[in-house]
């Protein structure tokens, strides 16, 4: 780990004099270019550099491209491995067993629902002294807040944001004009929905089964309870009390919540069942993109993947998620980067990191290629072109709405625990169709968290 007194005499002499010439240039009013590299490491260091994340071709080709760019400037000689696309679910049960047996990656894709659990077991490690002898630009002051806190366990920044991500609704415009539906707002009820739903699914050949979904993706197998906090908000609920001591799983709006979503798939029909979509031979996102369905609950960055994938066959744009009988609520997290204790070249991805998430020329490509709100405040203008058709959309459904609706869980060092072995467990038999009465899976769920939590 790179610690303060492990650095050479000649190296801090250096650092003063650097941070001295800074002052003295600012005072005269002399820009000055910024350094991307420490000098802790040797410009001819021949070694692999491990790294691995979810994100796959179509979103990790940003960070991918901003890496080859630093190797090249800076370590010419570092040999780049890369294991990206890794499934969502996969990553956090293989991450935690590699980690734990020492592999040596470098670099890891981190989340905010996550980091307390690496934290808590000793499998990241702590960013602040790299940050005090190597500040990161801006930082923290110019980074989203709710970001920069996020990934601070127990006092210690564990990660570094790299975006905010807020969800909405992807709206196909010609199919609800077809119908004579106006565009979602963020007045749109939860029975609002569900009407227009209803009108919107079809079968449009005649075969007798629906190939025409009003919406998609707000619930299906694997999903997690990060990503539906919102709707359990809106409906009143909670899956815990705000000690995270006591279970709240089996409350009359968290049930709620859950029974409106599994009637969606099952009494309404209005939302494809995963064999539904399976059979299509899509994944959700193809189905929005072919046309299948009319309106498809994703986060902000999707909208770069959608833009290349329907071009120009139908009209398309985004709105806000409905408000429930509690109040508006809104889906946001966001991701970061975060180096290993296991890393064989830690000063070095902190330097990565700190190119990567700070270049103010490499920010804007990042936000535009993957629609992304970078946590860094001064580029999220970037996130979509100036004439883009639907950025005053973009930014009030994922912006404007997301910060002042926003939402997440309060994580903990037992969620990833929970969310896996209980969650997920529990309520995929809901979406599957095993178990339609919410209220039994909800208690069920109930008592499974007060033995996790009061182990």
């Amino acid at each position: 780990m790179f610690k303060t007194q492990n650095w050479s005499k000649s190296t801090l002499s250096a650092v003063r004099f650097t941070v001295l010439l800074a002052i003295l240039l600012s005072c005269f009013g002399v820009a000055q270019e910024e350094t991307w590299v420490s000098g802790e490491v040797s410009s001819d260091l021949n070694a692999p550099f491990n790294f691995t994340g979810w994100e796959g071709p179509g979103e990790v080709e940003k960070w991918t491209m901003t890496f080859d760019e630093f190797f090249a400037a800076n370590y010419p000689n570092v040999q780049q491995v890369g294991n990206t696309g890794v499934a969502w679910p996969d990553y956090w049960t293989t991450l935690p067993a590699q980690l734990s047996g020492g592999a040596p990656i470098d670099l890891v894709w981190m989340h905010d629902s996550r980091v307390q659990t690496f934290a808590n077991n000793e499998w990241l490690l702590p960013l602040d002294d790299y940050l005090t002898q190597f500040p990161i630009p801006g930082w923290p002051d110019k980074f989203v807040p709710s970001q920069v806190a996020a990934f601070n366990y127990e006092g210690k920044q564990y990660a570094i944001p790299y975006d905010w991500a807020p969800g909405g609704l992807y709206i196909n415009a010609d199919l609800f004009a077809a119908e004579g539906i106006e565009i979602p707002t963020e007045d749109w009820t939860w029975d609002e929905l569900l009407a227009a739903a209803q009108k919107l699914t079809k079968d449009t050949d005649g075969d007798g089964q629906v190939d025409q979904w009003g919406i998609s993706n707000l619930a299906s197998v694997g999903t997690g309870p990060g990503i539906i906090y919102w709707v359990v908000k809106s409906f009143g609920g909670d899956y815990w009390n705000e000690k995270i001591t006591e279970s709240r799983m089996n409350e009359e709006g968290t049930c709620a919540a859950m029974q409106f979503l599994g009637d969606l798939i099952w009494e309404y029909e209005v939302m494809p069942t995963a064999d539904a979509v399976a059979a299509t031979g899509f994944g959700p996102e193809l189905l929005f993109a072919n046309g299948k369905v009319a309106m498809h609950f994703a986060l902000n960055d999707t909208a770069s993947r959608f833009a290349e994938l329907i071009a120009d066959d139908f009209n398309w744009t985004v709105a806000p998620t409905p408000t429930g009988p509690a109040g508006r609520f809104q889906f946001v997290g966001g991701s970061a980067f975060a180096i290993p204790s296991t890393a064989t070249q830690p000063q070095l991805t902190y330097e990565l990191i700190r190119y990567t998430i700070s270049n103010p020329e490499v920010l804007p490509r990042t936000a535009d290629m993957g629609s992304a709100y970078t946590s860094h405040l001064d580029y999220t203008g970037f996130v979509l072109p100036q004439d883009s058709p639907i950025r005053d959309a973009y930014e009030q459904t994922f912006a404007v709405l997301g910060e002042r609706d926003g939402v997440f869980p309060q994580y903990h060092p037992k969620f990833l625990e929970w969310e896996s072995s209980v969650f997920v467990s529990v309520f995929d038999r809901l979406w599957t169709g095993e178990e339609r009465d919410a209220s039994v899976l909800c208690q069920e769920a109930h008592d499974l968290t007060n033995a996790l939590l009061q182990e």
